[in-house]
């Protein structure tokens, strides 16, 4: 444990609060097109994001249930693969792949609106989303890790999946069972 964890957390925290911080000021900023695209096999662009939002989401569950596992919060007892790390780290890269085009949609040909609760806190949650991805990249490939308590890299992972779990019930979830 380190002596002073409130030190070691500020950059993967400080870094992920940025992230999302820019992203919040740009999508506020930033003048929406308003043009929506429909890719082939979609009957709108809402129905395509929800299908790749859907995606990862799945992606993103099976990310957490490895690192779960490789924390041994899951199956204490068994011995962890020597590929599991390498597939926790590739489905989790995969996953970030694929929310960036249905971020991309809302951000840029959508915009930021506050003037509906429902849609404000599904920007809210997204851009908490982006800042814990940050957050956990940072307390993962830190200089600080070794000072980092042990938990905040399982935390980070466990909090941003329920975020990004989130952000999918307060949209594609929506889109799908309405």
């Amino acid at each position: 444990m380190t002596r002073n964890p409130g030190a070691s957390l500020a950059a993967p925290l400080g870094v992920g609060a940025v992230v999302a911080l820019l992203l919040g000021i740009y999508a506020s900023v930033h003048e929406p097109t308003g043009r929506d695209f429909v890719l082939t096999g979609f009957e709108s662009a809402a129905a395509w994001k929800s299908a790749v939002a859907s995606v990862t989401v799945v992606l993103f569950t099976v990310q957490v249930t490895l690192g779960l596992r490789m924390t041994g919060r899951y199956l204490p007892r068994r011995p962890v693969p020597r590929w599991m790390p390498d597939l926790h780290r590739v489905v989790g890269s995969v996953a970030f792949g694929f929310s960036l085009p249905v971020a991309f949609h809302c951000v840029w040909v959508l915009g930021y609106r506050g003037d509906d609760a429902a849609v404000l806190v599904h920007s809210l949650l997204g851009l908490a989303a982006y800042g814990l991805y940050a957050a956990k990249v940072v307390a993962v490939h830190g200089r600080s890790r070794t000072a980092q308590p042990e938990w905040i890299v399982p935390v980070l992972g466990v909090v941003l999946g329920t975020t990004v779990l989130a952000v999918w019930w307060t949209s594609a979830l929506v889109f799908w069972v309405s």
